[in-house]
């Protein structure tokens, strides 16, 4: 059907009217905003382009502002109409009478954000229109190009439109204008007589090798979190329940919470946010004077009284921070006279007999065991054959008794659970596979049946195990392993050798009380409490297998008791012998041992230490600050003599011999008091203690894991504070703070805010968990708003 002339040249002007979309009074709210406040332009420079704004003379009027901004100049009406003048644009404008128009139409600058997202929603509008009628156009003539090159070039069209509202558009630079400012440049770098001509990162070896960041430069630091920061699958981790696991073994599960130290210092506890498996890596073991022991890859970072090092920065005789108190104890139980036992058999038993033996002249200890045993029940004591000379010993057998009444008990139950299944038990017995004449031996108690069948058994008469045997078949049976043999194979010490005993898993999970109970008992074997001839007092405990004796210098810790771990040559029989001892030699340690943990059976020497410390003055040996902390007592005094510094903390002589030696916890106390220094003060009080690194040798390729730790970024492992750096952002921090720089900070790992709390915290040296519960002490807010 055709269309009459009359319609179409309506239709045709229609058309015509049509006008593209545009906002007249946004664009001049916007130029009138800009020439009202000198701060508006940093507002909007990143969002509008002069190609935005529709009509000609707003596009010559945001040129000009733009060029006067980046000037430093005001851009008011009179600024702007010399600049016009100047380019021979005036008449374009309609000169400064329209200027002064939007200048004095124009109320505030305030909402002049929302006036520029108008300007650009019309402006991609407008883009829109452009790019459909192009494409339009190209469909009705392709000129030989296929469909898919015409939705490639379609396509291409509508991202440059996206793309250019979401960066900066700047534009084309002539090559002679980056000739010109790249040899002012390299005039500056060469008057600076600097290595360091950008900005620096506060890493050494970075910024000689870059010459700092230089200005123009994308740098990108790309790594999975913890790239490179790992250790070996076997390293130790306290969980809250005081339960030791592998970090292999936590990465597996991806659950559990670990021991965190705080910027203050302050040990805490944090649930990792990411769980790494970096797979093969070369490892390094790194031993401490205390005997500690932590294998990690090079790149790990260890914490020095001058921050976080990576180890390939630290050399022997450097000193890293160790707990010096890890107070996790679990809510597990077990009878005292299970814990009695363990502790005794460790410690002097013999497990790779029948039965377990136990030795010991001590009198007081004897009769304390034979009570435990007495009380475990089951078994009894049976004296060992011992020749003159040789200290007594005992073994642990069942008792005959107690088996045969465990006899009599399954088969009384196992008769009433017969007879009120209403079955004969000749039908029973053939249902489970049995001879009717075993099941009247079971039910006369004559014999008990093997675990697997007291099973079939069990299930046949839908009743469980445990009703017909409480304690187990094995108790009613006379050859099999007795009550504390099978105890110690569920402990897996049932076997063990000398060289293979160690602390079973279940007493680390133990509540306070109970891991002292063992603690007491396990010293009242191998353990010792004296004064040596110089009038130190000491506490220690010798075994031959080192997990052991790593296990108890560790349960230690728990206590706050700090002790060293020793490798000596001693004599045995004819030949010599490697033992591990463990010594406490610092004074609060020994007084905190005697305290709440003590030894069974050697009073008589535990009352001669604790009388040497009362008539001593107590000094420590170990839990020093490294002397490398004077100098933050230098940049916290300034101006300040060190006579002064002395007089005002209260030290004995007038020159306190800066530099020279190690310092107490209070003598670092009074300096910081005396200086009014927080981070001094958090050193004095800390949770650590600063050991010194004695070797770091390397071990080969092993598989490695690694933990992300949420805003303290470290963690406790082998009782080693360990961590993973932030490196952007500490990079960031440096250059705002020691540069004055300003510092765009992006990470995809921490939101915004983590990202100011965790320059909170650094900062004003306060503990993250306080900024994240808000539970903040009066002394801390002025550190917050001072941060």
């Amino acid at each position: 059907m055709s269309v009459p002339a009359e319609s179409q040249f309506v239709s045709r002007n229609v058309e015509a009217l049509r006008v593209p979309p545009h906002s007249l009074e946004a664009e001049q709210a916007v130029l009138g905003g800009l020439m009202l406040s000198g701060e508006a332009w940093a507002k909007i420079a990143d969002k509008l382009t002069e190609r935005d704004f529709y009509r000609r003379d707003h596009q010559l009027m945001y040129r000009a502002i733009g060029e006067l901004s980046e000037k430093g100049m005001p851009c008011d009406a009179v600024t702007l109409g010399e600049w016009f003048d100047a380019q021979g644009l005036a008449e374009s404008v309609g000169g400064t009478r329209y200027v002064l128009e939007l200048a004095n139409s124009t109320p505030s600058a305030a909402n002049i954000v929302a006036y520029a997202e108008i300007v650009r929603e019309k402006s991609v509008l407008r883009q829109l229109i452009d790019a459909g009628m192009e494409i339009t156009g190209d469909g009705f003539r392709p000129e030989g190009r296929s469909s898919q090159e015409l939705v490639e070039s379609a396509e291409q069209r509508v991202f440059q439109i996206a793309e250019a509202g979401s960066r900066g558009r700047q534009g084309f630079v002539p090559m002679r204008s980056a000739v010109k400012e790249a040899f002012r440049l390299l005039q500056e770098r060469y008057e600076s007589r600097s290595p360091i001509t950008g900005l620096p990162t506060g890493f050494n070896d970075l910024d000689y090798k870059t010459a700092g960041l230089q200005a123009g430069d994308l740098i990108i630091i790309a790594a999975r979190p913890s790239m490179g920061k790992c250790l070996s699958h076997d390293a130790e981790i306290v969980l809250d329940d005081g339960s030791i696991r592998t970090i292999g073994e936590i990465c597996m599960r991806k659950d559990g919470r670990v021991g965190t130290l705080g910027d203050d210092f302050r040990l805490g506890r944090a649930t990792p946010s990411d769980y790494v498996d970096d797979g093969i890596k070369p490892v390094f073991e790194v031993t401490t004077r205390l005997g500690r022991r932590v294998e990690t890859t090079l790149p790990h970072p260890f914490l020095t009284i001058d921050g976080w090092k990576r180890l390939e920065e630290l050399r022997p005789g450097d000193h890293v921070a160790v707990p010096r108190r890890l107070p996790v104890f679990g809510v597990g139980t077990m009878r005292d006279c299970e814990i009695k036992l363990l502790a005794y058999l460790i410690g002097d038993g013999g497990l790779t007999g029948s039965t377990p033996r136990f030795t010991s002249s001590n009198q007081s200890i004897v009769e304390d065991f034979t009570e435990a045993v007495r009380a475990f029940g089951g078994v009894r004591l049976r004296s060992s054959e011992s020749r003159a000379g040789k200290t007594p010993s005992w073994r642990i057998a069942s008792d005959a008794e107690a088996v045969a009444q465990q006899r009599v008990g399954i088969a009384g139950r196992l008769s009433s659970a017969i007879a009120a299944s209403g079955r004969p038990a000749r039908q029973i017995a053939f249902a489970t596979g049995v001879s009717p004449a075993s099941l009247t031996h079971w039910r006369q108690g004559k014999s008990v049946p093997s675990a697997p069948t007291m099973a079939r058994v069990c299930n046949e008469l839908a009743i469980e195990p445990d009703l017909i045997a409480p304690a187990g078949p094995d108790a009613a049976r006379r050859s099999a392993p007795n009550a504390v043999s099978r105890f110690l194979a569920r402990m897996g010490l049932d076997g063990c050798a000398a060289q293979g005993k160690f602390v079973p898993s279940p007493i680390f999970a133990l509540a306070r009380p109970s891991l002292a109970l063992f603690h007491n008992r396990l010293f009242a074997t191998d353990g010792w409490a004296t004064v040596l001839a110089s009038g130190q007092p000491q506490v220690g405990y010798a075994s031959v297998s080192e997990r052991l004796a790593r296990h108890v210098q560790h349960l230690l810790l728990r206590f706050g008791v700090i002790a060293k771990l020793r490798r000596r040559w001693i004599r045995y029989r004819d030949a010599r012998r490697v033992c591990w001892q463990v010594d406490v030699t610092d004074a609060e340690s020994i007084a905190t041992f005697l305290e709440e943990i003590g030894i069974h059976g050697k009073q008589a020497t535990v009352d001669a230490v604790r009388s040497a410390l009362a008539s001593r003055q107590r000094r420590t040996n170990v839990d020093l600050v490294p002397r490398q902390v004077w100098e933050r007592i230098a940049v916290a005094k300034g101006s300040m003599s060190w006579a002064a510094l002395a007089q005002r903390a209260g030290a004995n002589a007038s020159n306190p011999h800066p530099h020279r030696r190690a310092l107490s916890r209070p003598q670092l106390a009074r300096y910081a008091m005396a200086l009014d220094d927080r981070h001094l003060a958090d050193l004095a009080s800390s949770d650590v203690i600063w050991d010194r690194i004695e070797s770091i040798v390397p071990l080969g390729d092993k598989q490695v894991y690694d933990l992300t730790i949420p805003h303290t970024h470290n963690f406790i492992a082998n009782d080693v504070c360990v961590h993973n750096t932030a490196l952007a952002l500490n990079i960031s921090e440096y250059a705002a703070i020691k540069t004055g720089k300003a510092a765009a900070i992006f990470s995809m790992e921490m939101s915004s805010s983590q990202l100011a709390f965790r320059l909170i915290s650094s900062l004003g040296r306060i503990n993250q968990q306080h900024l994240r519960t808000g539970e903040l002490a009066d002394e801390e807010w002025p550190r917050v708003t001072s941060a």
